[in-house]
Formats: C-alpha cells, structure tokens, sequence
C-alpha cells in the first residue's frame, strides 16, 4: 500500500513539473511569435521610408513589442530561478524597448543580462546593442566604454558596426579625424559586408566633404559600393560628387554628372533643381548662350516656382557682375521677385532691384550735375559717391566695385577729412570683406601716422589688435575738463568763514576753464567749459552783463548742445503770449461773464417774489406714536 501512494505522488509530482513547463513554453512562444510580427512590420517601415534611422515605430508596432514584455515580464515572475528561461526573457524585454526607442529601459535590461547571464550566447549582441542605446540615449562617453569589448577583436560578431557606431561617437566629440580613421578602417578590412562597405563610404564622403576635402569626399560618393544603398543616399552621392568637382572649378564636368542625374527616372522629382543648377554651372564656365538657353527653358516649363525665382535671379547677377548692365539686372531681378515672391531667391532679388535702382539714381543725380554746372558741388558729388560705395558693398555685395569707387575719392577729392574716411572704408573693406589682412595693415598704418589725432587713428589702433594710445582733440579736452571740474568742487566744499581762501578757489576753477575753452573751443567740453564761465559769472551780481554775453555764445555757436538750449531759455525769460493762446483767454472770459450774468438773474427773480405763507403741518396720531422696539442713542419718553 505504501508503495502504491509513492508512486501516485511521483506521477503527480511528474504532471505537475508538465504543467509549469508548458506554461512556460506557451508565454515564450507567444512572445516569440509577437516579436517576429514585429519585426516584419519594422523591417516593411524601413524599407519604406529614406531615413530608417530616424523613423519611429507605428502604434501597431509598437502595440506588439508591449505584449512581448508583457509575456517576457510573467516568464520572470513565475520562473526566476530558471537560468535559461530568463535569460531568453530578458533578451526579448531588452530588444522589444530598442526597437521602441525606449533607450533607458532598454539600456537597464541589456545592464541586467550582462550582470546575470554573462556567458550566454546572445551576450556579444548585447553588447553592442547596449552601446548604440547608450549612443542614442546622448550619454557619449559611456557609450564609448561600453564599446570597448566589442572592437578589441576582429572575431567579434559586431565588430564593423562597432567600427562605424565609434564613428559616430567621434563625430559627437568633435574628432572627425578619428571618426575617419574609424570607417578607414571598416574599409580596409575586406571581409566586411558590400552594403556595409557601401554605408562606411557614404559617411567617410560626408565627413571629408565637411572638411571640404574635395578630392577624397568625390572618391567616396563615387565609390562602387554606393549603388548598394537606397534611392535617397545613392541621390546625395550623386549631387555631392558633382558639387565636390564644381568646387574643384570644374565647372563644366559637374554640370554633365547632374545631366546624368537629371535624365535618371529614379530622381524625376529633382529635375527642376538639376536644371537650374546645370544652368548655373554652364554660366560660370563662361558659356552664356547655352545657359540662357538653359535657363530660360526653366522659366519656361516651371513657371511661377522657385525654380525659376532662382533662374531669374542667375541672370541678373549675370547682368550685374558681368556685363554691368544695370537696367537689363533690374528687369530680372523683378521676374525673379514676381515668380516666387516668398522664396530666398525672390527677396535676395528685391533688395538687389532697390539698390541698383537707387544706384542709377545716384549716377544719374551726378552726370546731371556735371552736365549743368560747369564747376559742380563738390559736396553733392562726393556725398554720392561715397553712397554708392555703401550699396556696392552691403546691398550688391561687389567689393571690388566699391573699393574703385573710394579709390575715386581719395585721389580726386582735396578734402581731408573726406579722403581719411574713404581710406578708413578701403581698410575695413579689405580686412573684413576681401580677407586680405596684409593690404588692410598697411592701410591702417598710414592713417595712424598720418592722422593721429583723429578717431579713425584710434579705431586703426584697435583694428591692429594694439594698445590705444592716440588722442582726439575730444579726448585731451575732456580730460582737461575733468581737472576743471575737480577744481571747482575743492572750492565748492571750502567753509564758507575763508572766504579768502573760497574766491582764490573758485579763480583757479575759472582760469583753468577759460583756457580749456580758448584751445578747444570745437569741442564738446570746450562748450561745457564755457557754460561754467557763465555760472561763474552769475555767483557775481556785478557781472551780470558778462553772464549775458556767455549765455548769448552758448546759444548762438552751440545752440543744439544741452548747454547752449538751456543758455537760450536764460535769455528768453520774459513770457511770451501767442494769438492761440490770446484767443483761449478771451473765449475763457466771455464764458465766465455769461455765467455770472445769468447768476445775477437768477437772485434778483427770488428777491422780487413775495414770500409765501407757512401752513402748519398736521401729524396724524400713528405719527405721533413712536414705538420704543428698536435700540437708539435718544431718549423717547
């Protein structure tokens, strides 16, 4: 009998132990078989879009992977003992929260396999995926440390994606040197996939055409490998290899590679683009028929576009720059501005059109002058030229035109003053819009030494990176002015018992503004020192008219200073009435007198009446009762 009940316990047992493995396998099938679903959907995406990379996952997608770890979560309740079983789980939680861009979770469940299933096959995966997530996550540096392992070897399974993920991390850091050093890697190894191959060459280009390494960013957007990539990356390879010989003044040859791109079916959505651009092309080499040609073919097919906005705009900066052909410019610059009017190409056109309207005013404006006079203003005319260097440089962007025209200047004018600002200009021009330091310093040296006292030699001093030691006129009068100042209050805060002592004070203050007025009279303090010759004067009741006389200078030579506006109002102290101000005071009396006038009326009508008799009020007897049921200050009884 005993024997019997070990045996129905050991079958029990048996069930039992059955009935915990199959749930296992049906939580792990089901996981499994949800994250295949997935993965198909994310694989379909992928292969839909440009930019795999950058595209987030649907909410079906999404919906999926949430079950797995749901089914991945119970498997690590129910059987948390069971190494095997878990690892799996954790695996499936960790890829589920990647692919969802959770990248912090999944960074913890890559985190948590490591610390518990170490030696399990799928540990190489992980430790890869983990450095991407960390990579994603913007936690660089970690990142960096946890790809260590994966390309310490060859014989890693992620060792090229580890390759080109370092990359990356370079890039992030700021080293592209490195980062090209990286994918130089990924291709001089040859046992790397094509596609991979083909990815490292996309992104090696990139970073040299950055670099603007034109020669070797070509040799990679050309490399065979990249007609391995999708539609999108082999279009940039495509332009950017034209752009790279262009920028090599090989401006024809780029032209024909996007007449290639432009006849490929793949890229019909760019050929306005390709277009405009052979266009352009075409035209800086020099072969103006065929770009007119080509040009006008995309004014023409593409009307009212951008496209076109940009074509217009090409041929007015031809008019412009090359034939000088303002009138013809100012047309194109219109059509450009009328295609498009809200793109880039329509707005720099305006600006354009206004400034070469204005110029051919200006230009006008002095062959008008010279026609009618036969010695013309000489004022008027430099005053004009020195405008039309300003829209050379800032509205038409010609630099060399608006240095010829301030080379103009200051050979022809005999001004002084007008030739140290147009040879300032020409130095600035040079340093800051042509780059060529070396002419601008030679420049700006001549204008220190020649003119030394003047702000445009202190501002050459600063524009030379030296130490500003020359002085204006300005500056030596305000620092005599300062001392003056000084002066003035020693005196002001004397005691008044030595009067002495006070009055010798003030004297001093006074001699010392006085000169400082008769050396710098032109100056902003020489004014200032003036008016304290006036407050001088007024401390005296006997100098009154020598106060008067100040107070007249001020306000005849410095009338727009502070100092000469208020010398004006000390002179005008006696009132002054205006007719508006006459016509105000007489409307404001002949209202008062109606109102008085009627007043008057209104009391003599009551003085005549008679006056009526009192009746005697009669109170009823409920008014004479008064009901005490209220609280009161009075006394009712």
């Amino acid at each position: 009998m005993f024997k019997f009940r070990y045996i129905a316990f050991a079958l029990l047992a048996f069930l039992l132990e059955g009935c915990t493995c199959c749930a296992y396998l049906n939580h792990m099938f089901n996981a499994e078989r949800l994250y295949d679903q997935a993965s198909e959907m994310r694989t379909a995406r992928q292969d839909s879009v440009p930019d795999a990379e950058s595209s987030f996952p649907s909410s079906d997608e999404r919906l999926k992977y949430d079950k797995v770890i749901e089914k991945g979560s119970r498997v690590l309740e129910r059987f948390p003992k069971n190494k095997k079983r878990t690892a799996e789980a954790v695996f499936l939680i960790g890829e589920s929260f990647r692919h969802k861009q959770e990248w912090g979770k999944a960074i913890t469940k890559y985190d948590e396999f490591e610390r518990y299933f170490s030696d399990h096959d799928s540990m190489p995966a992980v430790e890869y995926q983990r450095a991407y997530c960390l990579y994603k996550n913007h936690e660089f540096n970690i990142s960096r440390f946890a790809l260590e392992p994966v390309v310490a070897s060859k014989d890693h399974p992620y060792y090229f994606q580890g390759l080109n993920l370092l990359s990356l991390l370079d890039e992030q850091s700021e080293f592209p040197d490195q980062a090209i050093a990286s994918l130089e890697a990924v291709l001089a190894d040859t046992s790397g996939t094509p596609f991979m191959r083909g990815k490292a060459h996309f992104r090696l280009a990139g970073l040299y055409y950055k670099k603007e390494n034109w020669p070797k960013a070509r040799e990679h957007y050309i490399a065979e490998e990249i007609k391995l990539l999708n539609p999108r990356e082999r279009q940039t390879a495509g332009e950017q290899a034209a752009e790279c010989l262009a920028s090599m003044d090989q401006l024809l040859p780029a032209a024909d590679e996007y007449k290639e791109l432009y006849k490929n079916p793949e890229f019909e959505n760019k050929q306005p683009d390709y277009l405009v651009r052979i266009g352009e092309l075409t035209l800086k080499a020099g072969r103006y028929p065929d770009a007119f040609i080509i040009l006008q073919k995309v004014n023409s097919e593409y009307p009212k576009t951008e496209h076109a906005s940009r074509s217009y705009f090409n041929l007015g900066d031809y008019e412009q720059n090359k034939t000088l052909n303002y009138e013809q410019a100012v047309v194109y610059y219109d059509s450009s501005f009328i295609s498009r009017t809200i793109c880039k190409w329509a707005q720099e056109s305006r600006e354009r059109r206004d400034a070469l309207k204005r110029l051919i005013a200006l230009r006008n404006q002095n062959d008008e002058d010279r026609a009618k006079d036969s010695i013309p203003n000489v004022d008027n005319f430099f005053s004009t030229e020195f405008q039309i260097a300003e829209l050379f440089l800032f509205k038409l962007s010609e630099t060399d035109s608006a240095v010829a025209r301030l080379d103009a200047i200051i050979n022809d004018s005999k001004d002084s003053l007008r030739v140290l600002r147009a040879t300032y200009a020409k130095a600035f021009i040079l340093d800051e819009f042509m780059h060529d330091p070396d002419a601008a310093e030679e420049i700006y040296k001549e204008i220190i030494e020649k003119y030394p006292d003047t702000e445009y030699g202190k501002q050459a001093q600063a524009n030379l990176g030296m130490r500003v030691t020359l002085k204006t006129k300005e500056d030596i009068a305000k620092e005599r002015y300062m001392v003056a100042e000084s002066l003035w209050t020693i005196a002001s805060e004397m005691p008044v018992d030595q009067m002495d002592l006070v009055d010798s004070a003030y004297a001093r203050a006074f001699d010392s503004f006085d000169s400082l007025y008769q050396e710098y009279p032109e100056t902003q303090s020489g004014a200032q020192a003036l008016y304290m010759k006036a407050v001088y004067f007024q401390m005296n009741p006997e100098r009154l008219d020598s106060t008067a006389a100040v107070y007249r200078t001020l306000r005849d030579q410095y009338g727009q200073t502070p100092w000469g506006k208020h010398a004006a109002k000390m002179l005008n102290s006696r009132l002054t009435v205006t007719d508006e101000d006459l016509k105000r005071l007489r409307k404001r009396v002949k209202t008062s007198e109606a109102h008085i006038d009627k007043l008057s009326r209104q009391y003599y009508e009551q003085l005549n009446q008679k006056p009526e008799e009192k009746k005697a009020e009669v109170k009823s007897k409920e008014d004479e009762v008064l009901e005490n049921t209220y609280n009161s200050m009075y006394d009712f009884e």
